[in-house]
């Protein structure tokens, strides 16, 4: 991965960290552990902890259509989505915008994601992606939890 990349990447992480801090009242860490880029443990309204794949972009990929485009894939070949076995929440963060969209994981099946700048712009964006992850993510931990403790 290029330096430059690298960079947008360690950015989008820490503003990641500090969104969930300021705007959320949740407690997020930078962790860099196995796919895994932020973790929160704590915080207003989070009784388990979640892990945060953060995914970067400071420029429009298609900028006539006003679209990002963010890579959403695991692996060299072949690739494949993520799944909740790697992660709970996707952040898609916008540094040309400072917005971030959060998504549960079973709910990006691809490995492209394309979003439209507008969406970043929607007001309150950021809480309302983040209440929708987070119980989306806490509904598919529950079911694997009765799954796994049927199954003993």
């Amino acid at each position: 991965m290029a330096d430059g990349m690298k960079m947008i990447g360690h950015t989008g992480e820490s503003f990641t960290v500090f969104i969930l801090a300021e705007i959320l009242g949740i407690h997020g860490y930078s962790v860099k552990h196995d796919g895994v880029d932020v973790v929160s443990i704590g915080g207003e309204g989070l009784p388990i902890a979640q892990r945060i794949e953060v995914k970067s972009s400071k420029d429009l990929a298609e900028p006539k259509k006003f679209l990002f485009s963010y890579s959403c894939a695991r692996g060299k070949k072949p690739k494949r989505c993520y799944r909740k076995g790697d992660c709970d929440i996707i952040a898609f963060v916008s540094l040309l915008d400072k917005s971030i969209i959060f998504k549960a994981v079973e709910d990006i099946p691809m490995v492209t994601k394309k979003i439209h700048q507008r969406d970043f712009k929607t007001e309150g964006i950021t809480e309302k992606t983040w209440k929708e992850a987070l119980r989306k993510s806490y509904k598919t931990t529950q079911l694997l939890l009765n799954d796994f403790f049927d199954n003993e």
